[in-house]
């Protein structure tokens, strides 16, 4: 239970905290899964899917991030999505990025642009960045 309760603490808090923290403590998520067995790994997914479906943003983001390491691509789309519609920077930022790249949904610039101008409306540093590096690409005109 300890090892369960310490993953969704490093989950929440890679979610809150970008930046270097975000690295740092997806370093350390990486450490403490490989430690796991499924049944932890079950029991931290229900702990997320309970919070996020009451409306926590952070779950939501932590859920998407957990799915994308696992490679499950319409679940990852969902909850990046949810909280990205919900207010989270971090996940306007992610989503913003899949719109562009046309990952794991279908490829619009436009959205993705308005989704990094969301994040970085919020302060998001990465996404102020990327907006304004992205904004005036030609690639936006139909390169």
């Amino acid at each position: 239970m300890k090892k369960q309760i310490v993953l969704t603490s490093l989950l929440l808090n890679t979610c809150l905290f970008g930046g270097s923290a975000l690295a740092d403590a997806t370093r350390e998520y990486g450490r403490v899964l490989a430690g796991l067995d499924s049944k932890n790994l079950i029991v931290t997914e229900r702990s997320l899917l309970n919070q996020a479906r009451n409306g926590d943003n952070n779950a939501q983001l932590a859920l998407a991030k957990m799915y994308e390491g696992n490679k499950d691509d319409a679940r990852t789309a969902k909850w990046y999505i949810r909280s990205a519609n919900n207010g989270n920077a971090e996940a306007q930022f992610q989503l913003g990025l899949l719109y562009i790249d046309g990952e794991l949904v279908e490829e619009d610039p436009e959205t993705g642009l308005d989704w990094l101008k969301s994040a970085a409306a919020q302060g998001h540093f990465h996404a102020k960045v990327t907006h304004e590096s992205l904004k005036n690409e030609d690639f936006f005109i139909g390169c």
